[in-house]
């Protein structure tokens, strides 16, 4: 008789562990329908300030959102939505996005701007940002984000008290080698990338 208590508990809790991943999916599907609004479907963005979440590195995808949600990190409207999400949701949706393909949209962009910008993105970007066969090594993506929203980020890390000491760094030391005017360069070719 012992044994058949045992076997009903563990049938017992197999039932109540039904409901839970039943609605993995339709938790997952509800909380990714909320970002597509803004970020497109699969997070591909249509611009042309929203950045693209698809592809994003599932640890940095996480680190924004906390940061975000905390205040830490500047942002329009995110830093109100990511209040609404629990811990659990956001790795939901980390793991979600972190797996979809990337869609680059056409925009529009100085030619002569990318090709300089180009230069500059060789001899500065490419260590961290290398987009050679579409992947980009130590960060989050930015080939073919749109170039309104890689003006708002770059502007961020620039002159808010956002901390991100390598890339206001690198930013600090780009500007003192080259020109603020030539960092519209480089967002033309990263906006060139489609």
């Amino acid at each position: 008789m012992p044994i058949f208590k045992y076997f009903l508990l563990i049938f017992i809790g197999m039932i109540f562990n039904l409901p839970t991943t039943a609605n993995t999916t339709a938790q997952v599907s509800m909380l990714v329908n909320s970002c597509v609004v803004c970020h497109g479907n699969d997070g591909s963005s249509l611009g042309p300030a929203t950045p693209t979440i698809a592809g994003m590195r599932r640890f940095l995808f996480v680190k924004a959102m906390q940061e975000m949600k905390s205040g830490k990190r500047p942002s329009t409207v995110m830093s109100v939505i990511a209040k609404g999400y629990t811990d659990n949701d956001i790795e939901i949706m980390a793991d979600f996005f972190s797996t979809r393909d990337i869609v680059r949209y056409p925009q529009t962009f100085d030619a002569k701007k990318a090709q300089k910008g180009k230069v500059l993105y060789e001899q500065y970007c490419k260590g961290c940002h290398n987009i050679d066969g579409r992947v980009e090594s130590l960060s989050n993506i930015i080939a073919g984000q749109w170039i309104p929203y890689l003006r708002i980020r770059i502007s961020e890390f620039q002159h808010t008290d956002y901390s991100s000491p390598i890339m206001t760094s690198t930013l600090e030391y780009f500007v003192q080698n080259n020109s603020e005017e030539s960092l519209e360069n480089l967002i033309q070719f990263y906006g060139s990338y489609q």
